[in-house]
């Protein structure tokens, strides 16, 4: 590719980012344990779209199971049914003026097997059919994820791999804008342990949960301390969660939270770590998003939650990162459903900077 094309692939890449700057995730739609008809033509409706889009959002990242497309050796996807409802679903999400990232989102088990030659054989042509089937979207507001967090360890081979999929989807598609992350669970370091691949055209995202003993408290899977945690507030002092603490009979949970409240956490520290990401994406020319943090509001304190929620957002908007938090309706979401209506939380949409 010429230098020219490259510096036009950039420009475009980071003008695109500028449609991703305040998103939702819309989990367990195309990528949960229920892929059956029903479930994927009602778990969001028109009527969410549009109140996403009311609420201030500017996009939305779909989840898509590579169930729902792969197969080995053809642009034939295995469930064309499931396919045409997805293009439905992207349709109706840009009506409602909403970018749309698509992200292929597999089990534990699928990502294990990119250990094998075979695994990342079916990853590459997974993509090769979804990137076929929507080649004719609208480029400037349909986004390719390469895939959530691929669990592969070694950041050297996971580039490897990621180079082979932006190459399956530039064999059907010149247009459309990738977004790519770094390895294991695509958190901030794995970012930083990352090089760009040789595709102009390619935004660059990571994961923030930090930290987790305040974000996934209460959480039954992941770390076996964080089912221990309730009420853990932020920011916090080792003497704020004296009583939290004397709670927790794990010693090795207890420690946890001990580190947690030692460790500093509030908006200056959110920030400081915050900033290598935008100084990785200028060192390396590329454009910069977070497409998942958030709070599991089942067990913390809702006002601390808040606090996290605006210090985190504010600290991607001071940078220049775009931000898509994790979800719209689920255990870390913006609204709940009640009696088949839409109740946004309306605290949330303020500690977002939407309200």
């Amino acid at each position: 590719m010429h230098a020219q094309t490259q510096a036009d692939s950039a420009a475009t890449a980071f003008r695109r980012a500028q449609e991703l700057k305040s998103g939702i995730n819309l989990s367990n739609w195309f990528a949960s344990g229920d892929l059956s008809p029903q479930h994927l033509t009602t778990a969001v409706s028109e009527a969410d779209l549009a109140a996403i889009h009311a609420m201030g959002f500017d996009s939305v990242r779909i989840g898509v199971d590579p169930s729902l497309i792969e197969r080995h050796g053809d642009l034939q996807p295995a469930n064309p049914a499931a396919l045409a409802t997805l293009h439905k679903a992207v349709d109706e999400a840009l009506a409602a003026h909403l970018a749309v990232t698509l992200c292929i989102f597999p089990s534990d088990d699928y990502k294990h097997q990119l250990s094998s030659e075979w695994g990342v054989g079916e990853l590459t042509e997974t993509w090769r059919i979804l990137a076929a089937s929507f080649a004719q979207t609208d480029a400037d507001h349909v986004f390719y994820e390469l895939i959530n967090e691929p669990e592969v360890q070694d950041p050297y081979r996971w580039m490897g791999i990621e180079a082979r999929l932006v190459e399956a989807v530039r064999s059907v598609d010149a247009q459309h804008t990738m977004i790519a992350a770094g390895a294991s669970y695509s958190g901030l370091g794995d970012l930083l342990a990352t090089e760009p691949v040789h595709d102009a055209n390619v935004i660059y995202t990571f994961h923030f949960y930090e930290p987790y003993p305040f974000t996934h408290q209460g959480a039954t899977w992941g770390s076996a301390e964080w089912p221990f945690y309730r009420s853990i507030p932020y920011p916090a002092t080792p003497q704020q969660i004296t009583e939290q603490m004397k709670a927790v009979p794990s010693d090795l949970a207890r420690y946890y939270l001990y580190l947690y409240a030692a460790g500093g956490w509030n908006a200056e520290t959110i920030a400081g770590r915050i900033a290598f990401a935008a100084a990785w994406g200028k060192e390396c020319g590329v454009p910069v998003i977070a497409n998942e943090f958030g709070v599991y509001r089942d067990t913390a304190d809702a006002a601390s939650r808040m606090r996290w929620l605006h210090d985190v957002r504010t600290a991607f908007e001071s940078n220049g990162i775009g931000w898509t938090m994790w979800d719209y309706a689920g255990n870390f979401g913006v609204a709940r459903r009640s009696g088949g209506k839409i109740e946004p939380d309306a605290a949330v949409l303020e500690a977002l900077g939407l309200k």
